[in-house]
């Protein structure tokens, strides 16, 4: 049974369910990204469908009553069952027009489209957009309340994978108050696992899940921020996780990125240095990280992630530099190899990064939360490895963490923030041509740090996990089509 209807909303607050608000584009322009995601379940074709049309006629065509004409019996009656549909594709009655037709409602065909109030049944009009009913009907915007779960002291990042090669989601805490990093694995149904435990060094900061030696199975990075090392644990493939001798890393590392750079079915693993102003590359060898290197930043880099940001098939580097105010670009050569970072203006302090493309042209944007600002702002790509002038969106109190992804099953990218300062994660809406609407938020925990997506219940549609680190736990956030 549906727990309530769905209705437009924006920049509001959802203490618990969904919204099938629609987009809106604040800045009136269309000078933003179509990014593109690391998580499978963001990828996908994009849903286009003609807009919903009404089921009444209009005013200037006057509806058929009462009993028809004895002389006319034979003739079909436009707007009818089994007649032709009347202007604006109206019926009478509870029929609906189907593809030129008044048929009768209940038919069966796949739903496709997308709207503002759901999408459209090609054989029974609009989709009413029903949290809780179970049908995931394009635009609708759905959670249940969140769910606490315990994780150890401070948490302040999480990853998402499957350890034990069970075919469902787990999930990875990192706890900077407790050294350590603790594990849940997941059932399938939205619930986990009891929790167990690995040291860390002093203050792990983030966390990254390479395959480092290429068994197929994920394998765990973590970097610590007070010891400036990267802990490593290999997976025995069944979940347990085995502690390999740390290896050194630069002042303070603060983020971690994985990609495989040189086409050498290795997993390479990348490094965001706080404290001196540098990336550290990592490349894999099947075994470990024998000859890492660092290529220079600007200030106080927050953030690393990778694109082939100027098209010529080899993934770059990049970050953000939160104590310079810009996001950097060092291109790569496909070999493992970087050359000297160029720096886009961000214009305030900026503290996530994703690139993607939510523009459609093919070059990946940059998108960027400013805490101080509350806003993302978003920076088109040139495609040659610069971003153009940075358009704020409001996105809710002081956001930290951010990732993008098709969130409403609508064929369009959106943003998805963790407002630290208001204990919430809000979800901006992409039009799908380079835009987002205003935050629709959620409660999570206190003082959440970083976002991630999975599908932990298995219903075919995102969920949401946040690292809390003011009470530590981590929240998740199961959908409820």
């Amino acid at each position: 049974m549906a727990w309530y209807k769905c209705a437009a909303a924006a920049a509001t607050v959802v203490m618990f369910g969904c919204s099938s608000g629609g987009r809106t584009d604040e800045s009136g322009s269309s000078t933003m990204v179509d990014l593109t995601t690391t998580m499978p379940a963001t990828t996908g074709a994009t849903a286009t469908s003609e807009p919903a049309t009404s089921t009444t006629a209009s005013s200037e065509t006057p509806t058929t009553t009462g009993e028809p004409d004895p002389s006319t019996t034979d003739t079909c009656v436009d707007g009818q069952e089994n007649c032709a549909c009347l202007p604006l594709e109206a019926c009478t009655g509870v029929l609906v027009c189907l593809e030129g037709l008044c048929v009768a409602e209940g038919g069966t065909t796949e739903a496709t489209g997308s709207s503002s109030t759901g999408g459209e049944d090609s054989t029974t009009g609009p989709v009413m957009a029903v949290c809780g009913d179970g049908d995931k009907a394009p635009g609708e915007l759905c959670f249940k309340p969140a769910g606490p779960l315990g994780m150890g002291a401070g948490p302040v990042a999480v990853a998402v994978t499957d350890l034990n090669n069970d075919g469902h989601l787990d999930v990875v805490s990192v706890n900077n108050t407790s050294n350590n990093l603790t594990v849940r694995t997941g059932k399938g149904d939205g619930s986990f696992n009891a929790l167990s435990a690995l040291a860390a060094g002093m203050a792990p900061y983030a966390i990254a899940t390479p395959d480092i030696n290429n068994d197929t199975v994920p394998d765990l990075v973590a970097a610590n921020y007070g010891s400036a090392t990267l802990s490593i644990y290999l997976n025995n493939g069944a979940g347990m996780m085995i502690s390999q001798p740390a290896i050194g890393a630069g002042l303070n590392p603060r983020w971690l990125a994985t990609a495989n750079v040189n086409n050498d079915e290795h997993d390479d693993v990348f490094v965001a240095n706080f404290g001196n102003a540098t990336l550290g590359v990592y490349v894999g060898d099947g075994i470990g990280y024998p000859n890492p290197t660092t290529v220079a930043s600007g200030t106080n880099p927050t953030w690393v992630t990778l694109a082939d940001v100027n098209g010529d098939g080899k993934l770059d580097l990049a970050s953000a530099n939160y104590g310079a105010s810009t996001v950097g670009v060092s291109l790569g050569n496909g070999l493992g190899n970087f050359g000297p970072a160029t720096v886009s203006p961000v214009g305030a302090q900026g503290y996530s990064l994703v690139l993607a493309d939510l523009t459609g042209d093919a070059k990946p944007d940059a998108i960027v939360t400013v805490p101080a600002g509350n806003a993302i702002y978003l920076m088109q790509g040139n495609g040659l490895g610069g971003f153009g002038g940075a358009i704020p969106y409001p996105c809710g109190t002081d956001p930290i963490g951010l990732l993008v992804n098709d969130m409403d099953n609508d064929g369009k990218l959106d943003v998805v923030v963790v407002n630290r300062g208001a204990n919430m994660v809000s979800v901006l809406r992409g039009d799908g041509v380079g835009g987002v609407g205003l935050p629709e938020s959620f409660m999570v925990g206190m003082m959440p740090q970083v976002v991630e997506a999975g599908d932990f219940n298995e219903d075919g549609v995102l969920d949401l996990v946040t690292a809390n680190n003011g009470d530590s736990t981590v929240s998740v956030l199961l959908s409820d089509p």
